[in-house]
């Protein structure tokens, strides 16, 4: 993959919080992990901040994942060159070492943190977390309904949308843009180019332009034809040999990608819509309503509307009430703040930074 780019691992979503973090390394690969335990304002994304900087000073660019609860904070930073990570391993994406010590270190920083100033602020910290904790359910709930409108206007589309079309254009778009079989078959990562943030639907738009030059964007605002199209293309890619990046829609987690990256080839598709709407500079466009019996789908108009306009208010409601959950998660993040010995923090950062680059470089 290439360095710099930057993705999210995980997102609220209509069934709570959704994790890609299992799929951050290969314990097998020969990979060398950091995981760090930490409370809330512990300094774990300080650090990683710190070890990224060091490291980008020598020349080791990190693909950067950012925290969808605070776009503010890392969440883990990746070197693929050397095969190295460092990754908040705490709640909701608890991260355990498969192979401890062998494989994952535990960047303890409970350690460097005052445990009787912590226990004396006790009552105040059990009840902002159970705050935070309770926000963040409340946004689950109304994505899980904003859900439903969603997939009933995707099911009105399915019923006129033309598969057999949808192949075809599929088809010869994989023999313009992917060549001749490799005879392999390629490999897939996935991650999250959106997530469902404090300020609504994130969507990093600069990684897309960091790992290609070659944009199709398909428009559809009922989800039918770009979840077909997508599906099809990733399988197109994988069975010619290509490395995809799949990257996974917050509001549908178990369906085809939303969207796809190939970066040896440079070539993106995206899925654009009326919640983000996305608009590339050169990019080829295809309209999903050109699949789509468009005079029967106009027979659905007001229902589609009401579900379009309702799905749109209901995911803004969820964002409020994750901003309500990181103001919560502020006020809990001082407690720790002002317990923590930073400077100690700084100096396990520092080590963690010289060891990666002291790392083989592929």
């Amino acid at each position: 993959m290439t360095n710099g780019a930057e993705f999210y691992l995980g997102s609220s979503t209509p069934s709570g919080f959704f994790s890609l973090f299992d799929e951050l390394y290969d314990p097998y690969g020969g990979w060398r992990v950091f995981i760090i335990k930490g409370g809330p304002g512990a300094g774990k994304s300080r650090m990683m901040n710190s070890v990224a900087a060091k490291c980008e000073e020598n020349g080791l660019v990190p693909e950067r994942i950012w925290c969808s609860a605070d776009p503010r904070s890392l969440d883990a930073i990746i070197f693929d060159s050397v095969k190295a990570c460092v990754v908040d391993g705490t709640p909701p994406h608890t991260l355990e070492p498969r192979f401890p010590g062998a494989v994952e270190t535990i960047v303890n920083l409970g350690e460097f943190w005052d445990t009787e100033r912590l226990y004396a602020d006790r009552d105040d910290i059990i009840r902002l977390t159970t705050e935070n904790a309770s926000m963040h359910r409340r946004s689950a709930r109304f994505l899980e309904a904003a859900q439903s409108l969603k997939n009933d206007i995707c099911r009105i589309a399915l019923q006129y949308t033309d598969a057999e079309k949808l192949e075809r254009y599929a088809s010869r778009l994989a023999a313009r843009k992917f060549g001749s079989p490799k005879g392999k078959i390629g490999t897939e990562k996935r991650r999250l180019l959106g997530a469902v943030t404090p300020t609504g639907i994130d969507f990093k738009a600069t990684t897309v332009e960091h790992m290609c030059d070659d944009i199709t964007v398909i428009e559809d605002d009922y989800g039918a034809a770009s979840h077909l199209l997508t599906g099809l293309v990733r399988g197109y890619a994988l069975g010619n040999g290509l490395d995809v990046i799949s990257c996974i829609c917050p509001m549908n987690t178990c369906g085809t990608p939303e969207h796809l990256l190939i970066p040896e080839i440079g070539f993106a598709l995206l899925t654009s819509n009326f919640r983000h709407p996305l608009d590339f500079k050169g990019a080829s466009r295809i309209r999903a309503s050109r699949f789509t019996d468009n005079a029967v789908m106009r027979e659905h108009k007001s229902r589609i509307s009401f579900c379009r306009r309702t799905e749109g208010e209901l995911i803004d409601e969820a964002a409020v009430s994750l901003a309500n959950a990181l103001d919560i998660h502020d006020r809990l993040e001082r407690y720790y703040i002002d317990a923590m010995n930073f400077k100690r923090v700084q100096v396990t950062g520092d080590s963690i930074a010289g060891l990666i680059l002291s790392l083989p470089r592929g």
